[in-house]
């Protein structure tokens, strides 16, 4: 079995919170208060809970979307496996995403939101990739390499590739997943 050489950005825990409580921030400065935040499924899924807390928003939503197929990999295109959950008939909608790459994932979310009635929809992914098509309302940082979540690296590990340098700031966590779980 090889171990793929990808260049890789980590995420820790702490930078994570770091990098939503920078986008709450931003969102509590421009006065916009979405009546819901849709997490899109499974990446969106941490992120949004995070800032349902920062923001003090109390409705939360899940759209399904598959796209990629292992690391590095996608389809051709996005394929919508939950339709949006709950109701977001006539809503203010706060799109939640870890990463936007190619920009059909955000732009199929967005379109399906519309779809069901949402009355505005605003856009925010962690990190946007430098060749995206798509920039999101809010987003963090750009970048050009592969970004591992913290709440993916059973997933990532699985997938041949070697975080062993880049969690230095979570070696004792990386070194307990990898002891207990992929021995």
């Amino acid at each position: 079995m090889t171990v793929e050489k990808i260049d890789l950005e980590y995420l820790t825990w702490r930078k994570l919170y770091e990098a939503v409580i920078e986008l709450a921030c931003r969102i509590k400065k421009e006065n916009y208060k979405p009546d819901m935040i849709v997490a899109v499924l499974k990446g969106g899924l941490i992120p949004a809970r995070l800032l349902m807390d920062l923001l003090s928003i109390n409705e939360i939503g899940f759209i399904g979307v598959k796209f990629y197929k292992g690391i590095v990999k996608h389809d051709v295109k996005p394929e919508l496996t939950l339709p949006p959950i709950p109701s977001v008939n006539n809503k203010k909608i706060l799109v939640v995403d870890d990463v936007v790459e190619t920009g059909r994932t955000i732009q199929l979310v967005i379109d399906e939101l519309f779809r069901y009635g949402a009355r505005e929809v605003k856009t925010l992914t962690l990190y946007v990739k430098k060749w995206s098509p798509i920039l999101p309302d809010y987003y963090y940082k750009v970048s050009d390499k592969w970004i591992v979540f913290p709440w993916e690296i059973v997933e990532t590990v699985k997938n041949n590739v070697d975080l062993g340098s880049i969690v230095e700031e979570d070696v004792n966590l990386y070194k307990l997943i990898k002891n207990r779980l992929l021995t």
